[in-house]
């Protein structure tokens, strides 16, 4: 992903400019452990009016693999996107799932 990408995607979700942009080395590890299937995923952000939480509960069949290095945690593979609004669902065609 481009950075101009990453930077239209957070203006999308934030609903305003980053005050800043940076890179972010990101190593892939050659193997992970897999720790099982995230059900949810919960996070605070602000946007729009301020801060938020929000709390994500994944589909059947959309959970992704957490997984890990020992190190880190890595979210791997299962369907969904991010968009605007967040995490999305997929189904098998790629739709958004409500």
């Amino acid at each position: 992903m481009t950075l101009a990408r990453v930077n239209r995607l957070y203006r999308d979700f934030r609903d305003r400019q980053p005050k800043r942009v940076r890179a972010v080395r990101v190593s892939t590890p050659k193997a992970v452990m897999v720790m099982g299937y995230l059900d949810f995923l919960g996070y605070s952000t602000t946007q729009h009016e301020g801060a938020m939480s929000y709390k994500h509960t994944f589909k059947s069949g959309s959970k992704p693999l957490l997984c890990s290095d020992g190190k880190r945690l890595y979210v791997l593979e299962g369907r969904y996107h991010v968009t605007e609004r967040g995490i999305v669902d997929l189904d098998l065609l790629g739709r958004e799932r409500e």
